[in-house]
């Protein structure tokens, strides 16, 4: 290398120093180095991807060729680094790769960051050595091609139109012998890469790529027209891209759809022959074909459709094979019959391959053989012969064998035969037609033929008729055919009925009555036109009565001859019984009993009566009752009617019969009087009322007590009225009698309690039916309680007993009905008052007893007095400027003794007499001694005449204070005044209090803290507390352990409510700290 290029890679400000003995030396190097450049090969090749680093090393071996000098590196013939060394150590690299180039040692090597497309290209390592080595091998430098490998950014399918084909997709349908055209390009890509086209392994022929270049990336194309071809079938069409830039190939791949012909067809299936009736299955195979192929059937050249035929099946299914064709099979199946032997059945298949290039369908075909049983026709079809005339009958065939092994012949369905050679001939294998010598009247019936070979039998669907003709044989028949009703005037119609005739349709016949000859019909007679012209096997009886009642009988006669006279048939004729007659028994019917009617005729008519139908009051006839007698039980009002009766038969029925009832009623109370009738005493209208029943009609009469009472009496007023029947209620004709009472006639205008009431009865005259009747009831005169009394009208009872029995008594009519009270609730629905318990103080009061009954009420009061021992209480209380206890007793009686007494501490008791009960009755005034200094138990006790209640006891500590003296209700007024006034104030020192620390929160807000610190708390905050005048509160004791004065602190049993330990302030304000030694000393 030579000096210069040295000296212009290194900077001004550098200097390096040579030995003058070794610049000759130096400058043979250079130019050796510089000769061997221009020669020299690339000693390694190293490719890295874009925006990469890459290290490009630089060998430098000390060992062979000395201490290193400098080191150059170039990029082709530009330097753009270079490293001189020694003590210096300088390195500079190009102003245009100082932010991506770095020269490194140990190991020397070029560093390129963030690498460009431009970087590619052959870069050389320039090493020169102070002293070189003879064993130095690198004197041209080292070199290296430096490659920049990018990726392509896609790799790109398009088909013949430019659309982009997508990886792994299905591009088509296409078929075979097609040309399959596409492109595939490569983007953005260095270096230029390596595009082919391949199907599965095989590499496809194609035109070569073009190779675009932009901005050092290469864009290569590469174009696919390749004709398809059934290897192509389930291949994929692929793209492979091979790089340095990318690791492994790159394959874009697609598929195609590709459709081809059918290669093959065969039908099989049947081998040799097959039997009518059997099943045949022939089955049609199609391979090779993609789209699976459309396949037809065919009989000769008719299309097989299973559609139409319910016989036929077809099934068709589609194999997809690995290559991706189909094997497509059909079987058609149908059961063998004639029709089918012989014929050619074809199966023909084609895809849309085939109909695009207008291609034939292929096909295949199978001849049928089918061996079936004999196919029978009979002629003619209808023979009409006489008696006794020659018959031939024919029987004709087909069939698959056509030899014979059996001939029957069948008439009616039935076996005939044919061995009976004196009435058949033929009718066998050899003579298959049948031939009947002398017809007859047995031969008649349809005639079939039925023969046989090896594969079965066959029966003619058609039958010979055989028609032999021969004389009636007949019956009497009658429309309509039960008995005739003489009252309806019908007709009868008669039919000669054909029994057995051939032909059965009479020309003919002759009506016989009782064997007598009637008519014959038809009557061609000049004069009787009208019988000429008819059906002669019908004749009309009109207007049928009871002459018409014969035997009938008829011959007939047809084109055979007069047959013989039938049966004899009677035609019955039914008519009415005569008129009725009516009686009953007894004549004059009565209430609640019976009468029977009796029906009977003279003229039972035909058939016999003996039923009859009944009427009454014009309606019916009553369905239940059909005899000759009919008894009616119980008579009633609804039985004054008429009854009617007649007699029926089949004929009808007869005249009727009607008689009017007479029914007669025996006095009987619709309406009786009551066994009591209740009055007030008071009451200003008074009645009793009484109602009977009777036809004929009867008197009523009243009695008091047994004696009549008198029309003119004039404290009574009776009225009656007659009263009509009431098919309501079914009562008969009645008389109504009221007993009014004239109370203005009276003593004093009102009924006497003890002196009216009596026994009044209501009594009826007898009748023609029945005897008299009569009715009681007891007048009673009735009145609200009075004089209700109870058996004590004071009662004592001691407390914790039963209360004795207390009853209550009261005159009334009816009689009372008692209710006790007690303080307004109901205690007792009893006469007696029972309380059953034991009587306590509050059951003390006024007992009520209240009478009632419907007409008012009474009530009488008992008074209950529960008495029961007392009990007192104490109090204390200054009378008369005098210390006062007061004994109160409550107990009944009222009146007590009282005892006072002191109870000592050691259990003894100290009497003191009975106190001064001054005016009270129930109270004790006891007055303390004024020189007592010690406590004292004093107790009362009283007594009534029940006996000693309980002591009640009061303590008495020391004289009364002033305060102790007052009432209680001047106590209370007092304490309220007081407590309002200590609000107020607490109240008014509480505002104080807030708007001084306000000010004073004002004043400090801006002085500075102490060299201990601001203060813990706000001013004044804690002005009245130990710890005031501090600077900062302490916030624990000195001695936390010792806690020996006698304070009590806000914060006791460890309460900490405040913002400091309230102890430890107190503490804390009897020490002073020592100024020099900070030492806190107690204060003296």
């Amino acid at each position: 290398m030579v000096l210069r290029r040295l000296e212009r890679g290194i900077p001004k400000t550098t200097h390096v120093a040579y030995s003058t003995h070794k610049k000759p030396l130096l400058v043979l190097l250079l130019s050796l180095a510089l000769v061997g450049r221009s020669c020299a090969q690339v000693d390694t090749t190293i490719s890295q991807l874009e925006s990469q680093s890459v290290v490009l090393p630089c060998p430098v071996n000390i060992d062979k060729c000395g201490q290193l000098h400098s080191l150059n590196w170039f990029k082709g013939d530009n330097r753009i680094a270079a490293m001189l060394l020694g003590d210096s150590n300088v390195t500079n690299v190009n102003k245009q790769f100082d932010k991506r180039v770095t020269v490194e040692q140990n190991p020397y090597r070029l560093v390129i960051k963030d690498l460009k497309i431009d970087d590619e290209d052959i870069y050389l390592c320039d090493t020169t050595f102070f002293i070189p080595e003879e064993t130095c091998d690198n004197f041209n430098g080292y070199r290296i091609e430096l490659r920049v490998l990018v990726p392509p950014t896609e790799v790109v399918i398009l088909d013949a139109k430019g659309d982009r084909i997508e990886n792994g997709s299905v591009v088509g349908p296409m078929q075979e012998r097609q040309s399959l055209k596409a492109t595939c390009t490569v983007k953005n890509t260095r270096p230029q890469p390596e595009v082919a086209w391949f199907r599965g392994t095989k590499r496809l022929t194609t035109y070569s790529p073009t190779h675009d270049i932009s901005d050092g990336l290469y864009t290569s194309t590469l174009e696919l027209d390749w004709p398809m071809s059934r290897e192509d079938l389930a291949q994929d069409i692929e793209c492979r891209v091979k790089s340095a830039a990318i690791p492994n190939t790159t394959v874009t791949k697609f598929s195609v759809d590709l459709q081809v012909r059918p290669i093959s067809i065969d039908i099989s299936g049947l081998q040799h022959h097959t039997v009518q009736g059997s099943k045949v299955v022939l089955t049609c195979d199609i391979h090779g074909a993609r789209p699976a192929v459309n396949l037809t059937w065919y009989n000769s050249s008719t299309v097989i459709s299973a559609d139409e035929n319910d016989l036929t099946e077809i099934r068709i299914k589609s194999f997809e094979k690995n290559d991706g064709t189909y094997h497509t099979q059909s079987e058609l199946i149908f059961n063998a019959t004639r029709f089918e032997n012989d014929r050619v059945f074809r199966c023909e298949a084609e895809n849309v391959v085939l109909q695009i290039n207008r291609e034939k369908p292929i096909s295949s075909a199978l001849t049928l053989e089918v061996l079936y049983p004999p196919v029978v026709k009979v002629s003619p079809t209808s023979i009409n012969v006489n008696t006794s005339e020659v018959v031939l009958l024919n029987c004709e065939y087909v069939a698959n064998p056509a030899s014979l092994t059996h001939v029957e012949w069948y008439r009616n369905d039935d076996l005939v035969n044919v061995n009976v050679t004196n009435h058949y001939k033929g009718g066998n294998s050899e003579n298959v037609a049948l031939v009947i010598k002398s017809a007859g009247k047995e031969d008649i019936g349809n005639y079939s033929c039925e023969l046989s070979n090896t594969i079965g039998k066959g029966t003619s669907n058609r039958k010979i008729n055989l028609d032999v003709q021969y004389v009636p044989s007949v019956e009497i028949l009658m429309i309509p055919e039960g008995p005739v009703k003489e009252s309806e005037e019908s007709n009868v119609t008669l039919f000669c009925n054909v029994l057995d005739a051939n032909p059965l349709i009479l020309t003919k016949v002759r009506w016989y009555a009782n064997s007598t000859l009637l008519k014959e019909l038809p009557d061609c007679e000049e004069t009787r036109e009208d019988l000429c012209h008819i059906d002669p096997s019908k004749l009309l009886l009109e207007s049928i009565g009871r002459g018409f009642f014969y035997n009938y009988s008829c011959e007939g006669f047809n084109s055979a001859g007069w047959g013989p006279r039938s049966e004899d048939k009677e035609l019955m004729v039914h008519y009415e019984p005569g008129p009725a007659i009516l009686s009953h028994f007894p004549l004059v019917a009565v209430k609640k009993k019976s009468v029977t009617f009796s029906c009977s005729v003279d003229d039972p008519g035909y058939p016999d009566s003996n039923r009859f139908r009944w009427l009454r009051g014009g309606r019916g006839p009553l369905q239940d009752i059909v005899t000759k007698d009919w008894t009616v039980e119980p008579v009633g009002l609804d039985s004054r009617t008429n009854y009617s009766c007649y007699a029926y038969n089949e004929g009808g029925k007869g005249v009727m019969a009607t008689v009017n009832l007479e029914v007669h009623a025996p006095p009987f109370f619709i309406k009786n009087l009551p066994p009591y009738t209740g009055m007030l005493h008071s009451s200003s209208n008074a009645t009793l009322t009484c109602r009977i029943e009777c036809v004929p009609r009867c008197e009523i009469s009243w009695q008091k007590d047994g004696d009549p009472i008198e029309r003119n009496d004039t404290r009574y007023i009776i009225k009656e009225k007659y009263m009509e029947a009431s098919p309501a209620t079914g009562d008969f004709e009645s008389m109504l009698s009221v007993l009014h009472f004239n109370m203005p006639n009276w003593p004093n205008a009102k009924f006497d309690i003890e002196a009216d009431n009596a026994n009044y009865t209501c009594v009826s005259s007898s009748n023609t039916v029945g005897g008299s009747i009569r009715s009681r009831t007891y007048f009673g005169i009735e009145f609200a309680p009075d004089n209700t009394t109870v058996s004590k009208n004071n009662i004592y009872v001691q407390e914790d007993t039963l209360l004795g029995r207390v009853t209550c008594n009261s005159r009334a009519n009816p009689e009372p009905s008692y209710k006790w009270f007690f303080k307004n609730e109901t205690i007792s629905n009893e006469y007696a008052l029972s309380l059953n318990k034991v009587m306590k103080k509050t059951d003390n009061g006024t007992y009520t007893c209240l009478a009632y009954n419907k007409h008012g009420s009474s009530t009488a009061e008992t008074i209950i007095i529960v008495q029961f021992k007392p009990r007192c209480e104490i109090e204390r209380r200054e009378i008369d400027d005098q210390d006062t206890l007061i004994c109160t007793a409550y107990g009944n009686p009222v009146e007590v003794d009282f005892a006072w007494s002191i109870k000592a501490e050691n259990e003894s008791v100290e009497t003191l007499g009975s106190g001064d009960k001054k005016t009270f009755s129930e109270k004790s005034f006891y007055v303390l001694e004024t020189d007592y200094a010690i406590s004292r138990t004093y107790r009362c006790v009283a007594n009534n005449t029940i006996g000693f209640g309980q002591f009640c006891e009061i303590e008495v500590a020391e004289q009364l204070a002033w305060w102790q003296l007052w009432e209680t209700k001047t106590i209370i007024i007092l304490l309220a005044a007081i407590f309002g006034l200590l609000l107020t104030v607490i109240i008014i020192c509480c505002i104080i209090i807030l708007i001084c620390r306000r000010r004073r929160r004002q004043d400090k807000l801006h002085d500075k803290s102490s060299s201990l610190g601001e203060p813990l708390t706000e001013p004044g905050e804690y002005e009245n507390l130990p710890f005031h005048g501090l600077q900062t509160a302490p916030n624990k004791p000195l001695n936390p352990e010792r806690f020996d004065d006698e304070f009590i602190y806000a914060d006791l049993e460890s309460q900490h409510y405040g913002p400091i330990n309230y102890k430890a302030a107190s503490l804390y304000s009897r020490v002073k700290k020592n100024q020099k030694s900070g030492a806190l000393n107690e204060l003296k």
